[in-house]
């Protein structure tokens, strides 16, 4: 065999694996599936080619009936990816987890209600149990009674609301609005206990592919999998994922020995992003895992690994590091390793994160609070969003003299330049001033925190207004 076949035999090595795909995603004799795709092996290709054979042979049935075929993914940007490659085709439901399961639940207001005055007593009633347990005048008995405060304030409001709003992408602070863990239990229970449900949602989605499944919430993923088995004949679920890439506390913990027997669970074996060396690490450090291991093209190249092992006890970690991209750049020849911006140092936990970048005291306050924790790991906690979607962004336009991004951003998220506020006002000019001076108040902290920080005095730069 010449080395130019046998390179392409070895790149074709999971072709077979989208044949298998277009099979099971049969409307007539669906199959639901796991899809074992690990890092580097092109599970995005294989998802978007399994949703052009779907449009192609199934497309004007499926709207002649108003069916979609549905996307789950756990990002936005993976979302957006999946739209641009599918080329924006209607027919594509692409949405992260909060986003589909909102979409599903969000004109059930009454059975909301109902479902957040049990869970509100439930939760009343444990707090209650374990207050009566602890000490009291610690401050987690201080937390306790507080969250028992809040939840009966709200308790008592819910007859009060019509409607329930909520935002995949906000903090949702508003009275009537649902909080991003409640978004995923609503849909999960409403799955579970409405067989009415059930039946109108496999009507509406005759397939549901869900991307990085092992990160997909727990609670959920056990509701599509009844849902699955009571309509099986007419229901294609499909799982795509790795579950030793699992991040998030709460996935379904080794969702592949969840999987049905009757399932399919085909595989992708080749690693197209690795080089050789690499991939055989990776084989050699999840080989007590499972029996999953993965083949480097025939066209990578060898690549280097070296693995250097330190003491916890060492102090200046970042010298460390830098002694080990020196001691690689001479070894490989490679001045890059060398160079901040062109090479990559992978954090692959949040704590170590935390402790590399500053902020370990902050990580440590919030991840020890249960109820905080898996928010926080996951980016959706409303206080540091708070922080990273509305304080840091407002920060940086100011600082770049940027006034339209900075009026932008006072406008979407401060009271001062609401439309009520606005409209309620006899001089709207003042509004626009008080919202200057609040944001020289801000960059005024931001100034002198700064200069605690770093020990320093220096002058704030120069102010740019929001165009008063």
């Amino acid at each position: 065999m010449t080395e130019e076949a046998r390179v392409e035999s070895n790149i074709s090595l999971d072709d077979h694996v989208e044949a298998q795909l277009a099979e099971f995603l049969n409307l007539e004799n669906p199959k639901s599936f796991f899809l074992f795709a690990g890092a580097g092996s092109g599970k995005t290709r294989s998802l978007v080619n399994a949703l052009k054979h779907l449009a192609a042979q199934y497309r004007d049935r499926l709207r002649l009936r108003g069916r979609q075929v549905a996307v789950i993914t756990y990002t936005n940007a993976a979302c957006d990816e999946i739209t641009r490659r599918t080329e924006y085709d209607p027919l594509f439901l692409v949405r992260t987890i909060h986003s589909f399961a909102w979409l599903q639940i969000q004109s059930f207001n009454a059975d909301i209600r109902e479902w957040l005055r049990t869970n509100l007593q439930q939760e009343i009633a444990d707090i209650t149990e374990e207050e009566q347990k602890g000490r009291a005048g610690t401050k987690a008995s201080a937390s306790r009674q507080t969250q028992i405060e809040s939840k009966q304030r709200r308790l008592a409001r819910l007859d009060e609301i019509k409607t329930f709003t909520y935002n995949p992408n906000s903090d949702n602070r508003e009275r009537n609005a649902l909080n991003h863990s409640e978004v995923i239990k609503i849909f999960s229970t409403f799955l579970l206990t409405k067989p009415l449900m059930q039946r109108l949602f496999v009507e509406k989605y005759p397939f549901l592919l869900i991307d990085e499944s092992q990160d997909t919430s727990k609670a959920l993923i056990d509701a599509l999998l009844a849902v699955q088995h009571a309509h099986a004949s007419r229901f294609c679920l499909g799982l795509i994922g790795d579950t030793m890439q699992r991040i998030y506390p709460d996935g379904k913990e080794r969702i592949e020995t969840a999987i049905p027997q009757d399932w399919a669970t085909p595989e992708k074996k080749l690693n197209h992003r690795s080089p050789r060396r690499i991939v055989r690490l990776i084989n050699q450090i999840r080989n007590g895992a499972d029996n999953h291991k993965q083949e480097p093209r025939d066209d990578s190249t060898d690549g280097w690994v070296r693995l250097f092992v330190f003491p916890v006890t060492v102090e200046d970690k970042p010298a460390m590091e830098d002694g080990v991209r020196s001691y690689m750049a001479e070894l490989t020849g490679d001045g890059d390793w060398n160079d901040a911006n062109k090479c990559k140092i992978l954090t692959l936990e949040h704590h170590m994160a935390a402790k590399r970048m500053g902020f370990q005291g902050l990580f440590e306050a919030l991840a020890s609070v249960d109820d905080f924790r898996t928010s926080f790991l996951d980016g959706s906690f409303a206080a540091t969003r708070f922080f990273t979607h509305s304080i840091l962004p407002l920060v940086n336009a100011q600082e770049r003299g940027d006034k339209f991004a900075a009026t932008k951003l006072v406008r979407e998220s401060s009271p001062l330049l609401s439309k009520d506020s606005l409209k309620g006002s006899e001089k709207p000019i003042d509004q626009l001033r008080s919202a200057q001076t609040a944001i020289d108040s801000l960059m005024g902290l931001w100034v002198c925190s700064l200069c605690r920080q770093r020990g320093v005095v220096r002058h704030a730069s120069r102010r740019e207004g929001i165009g008063v």
